[in-house]
């Protein structure tokens, strides 16, 4: 039974590893894409006097899934900052029980911006007016559920990462 969950364990978080991955690629196309558009708009503005237009405002929805769907790789990779210089001087038990303390945490808030910009994508679906961005008219709701879906994926990785923690506070 407990060899059965653990398998079924690794296959989701090997789901979760390739997923999170895929979002980091994508997000990392996003940030080329914004790079790209905003030498483009420099050049254009200083060298031929001709901006592009709705620039700002498009780096700045791209920003959104560039800056959120490398969260859960970089979680995964263990490449977040962490100050351990205080931590690391306590027993091993101690540091699995506050990893798992900030685990739960990180759980708890990005749980809650997944869903209020669910709560908020879904509200500016049905707006009639209001719900466009004001230079490129440009809907807000895919962005807020991009946000959504950064935050989510963060918030599953925590939670794996939860689970091996306290397995680490039983086992030790």
């Amino acid at each position: 039974m407990a060899h059965n969950l653990s398998k079924s364990l690794s296959r989701v978080e090997a789901g979760l590893r390739s997923a999170s991955r895929v979002m980091a690629i994508i997000a990392a196309c996003f940030l080329a894409v914004m790079m790209l558009l905003t030498a483009a708009d420099v050049c254009g503005r200083y060298f031929f006097n001709r901006p592009i237009p709705g620039t700002w405002e498009l780096v700045a929805f791209l920003l959104i899934p560039a800056a959120t769907w490398g969260l859960a790789y970089c979680q995964i990779q263990r490449r977040h900052i962490r100050i351990m210089i205080f931590v690391e001087r306590f027993p091993p038990r101690f540091q699995a029980i506050l990893n798992s303390f900030a685990y739960l945490i990180g759980i708890g808030g990005f749980s809650l911006i997944c869903w209020q910009m669910g709560v908020m994508g879904k509200k500016y679906i049905f707006l009639p007016t209001g719900g466009l961005s004001e230079d490129l008219g440009a809907p807000y709701f895919p962005f807020m559920f991009a946000l959504a879906i950064g935050a989510g994926m963060l918030a599953v990785i925590l939670l794996a990462d939860l689970v091996h923690s306290l397995a680490e506070v039983v086992r030790k």
